[in-house]
């Protein structure tokens, strides 16, 4: 299965699959899950080397991909569901995953172009310049090449039943991806994550549009703060990651975590005390030698912290124009 803390693991009908990414982040984990009907969790981003591996990974564990009953996703990221299109070319289950996974998946036109605008909307508002986000537009449009069209069978919210897996129920997790869930299997404790819980890093809340043009949009920082919160009340006795090894001790992993939302903030605020209007002057000042490269996450990073100081009131916000700036309280 893998280590926590430097010991096996031995998960009942849990099988771990690593595949790699082209993302920082490193492998990501798929699992098959052994319940009433044979679940493949996730499926990783769909390239030749991964069709392999996962070929190879369930035949060394006595399976084949005609084997799997059904699929579910954890969210809707190109290195979670990208393989999807792929398997059920080679055979049609059913696949299941939170509602929001919907528009991803269809990669209907009318829904990327409202992506398109609002992004290019959002960005204005936080000062970014037009050239950045042009180079971030491209950058989407390559991911889009690691995912096919695709749809979902059902939709699962939290607190349901997944059909054919009995003893698991959705625990709903947004705040990295606005469709995402954790599986909980509540006679022994396990939570198998996604993105949610990831030991060697934090996870990015990333901004994303409304599904419904015109919409405000969510706050995902916010939002992934008190599901860690809510996760960690629970029962967990082990935490499997969509990336990187389990973790065996979540209370403390969140409150490191939450710590860390903390010490950013607080050097937002110092950084808006010292002179800094806008988000993207905090982005330029907190990530210097990566914001060119990585626009979408580090702009999510600095408006989730400015997100919660204003929820806070420890922050105010005014529009000037077609730009936001903030200022401390």
């Amino acid at each position: 299965m893998g280590t926590t803390a430097g010991l096996p693991i031995d998960v009942d009908h849990v099988i771990q699959i690593e595949l790699p990414t082209p993302f920082p982040v490193g492998p990501v984990n798929v699992y098959l899950i052994q319940a009433e009907k044979l679940t493949l969790v996730d499926t990783g981003p769909n390239t030749d080397q991964n069709w392999q591996l996962l070929n190879q990974a369930l035949a060394k564990h006595g399976f084949s991909i005609r084997d799997i009953e059904q699929i579910v996703l954890t969210h809707h990221h190109v290195d979670h569901m990208g393989m999807l299109h792929r398997i059920l070319q080679v055979h049609p289950v059913p696949v299941y995953g939170h509602p929001n996974c919907r528009p991803w998946l269809r990669r209907e036109p009318d829904f990327f172009a409202w992506h398109d605008d609002f992004f290019m909307s959002f960005y204005r508002e936080m000062n970014v310049p037009e050239a950045l986000w042009h180079h971030f537009k491209g950058f989407l449009q390559q991911m889009e090449k690691l995912a096919g069209k695709t749809d979902l069978t059902g939709t699962l919210q939290e607190g349901e039943p997944i059909p054919g897996m009995s003893e698991w129920r959705v625990v709903e997790t947004k705040g990295h991806a606005q469709s995402h869930i954790a599986l909980y299997r509540e006679r022994d404790g396990l939570l198998v994550a996604g993105d949610h819980i990831i030991r060697h890093i934090s996870s990015n809340a990333i901004i994303e549009p409304p599904l419904t043009p015109g919409a405000e949009r969510a706050k995902p920082l916010l939002q992934y703060m008190d599901n860690l919160r809510k996760c960690a009340a629970m029962p967990v006795t082990l935490t499997l990651s969509g990336h990187g090894e389990a973790v065996d001790d979540l209370p403390a992993l969140v409150d490191a975590r939450l710590a860390k939302v903390e010490e950013r903030a607080e050097k937002i605020k110092m950084l808006l005390a010292g002179g800094a209007t806008t988000a993207f002057e905090v982005v330029q000042a907190l990530f210097p030698g990566k914001y060119k490269q990585e626009l979408g996450l580090t702009v999510s990073e600095v408006v989730g912290h400015l997100d919660v100081l204003l929820e806070r009131k420890e922050i105010v916000a005014e529009k000037k124009g077609m730009c936001i700036t903030y200022r401390p309280v």
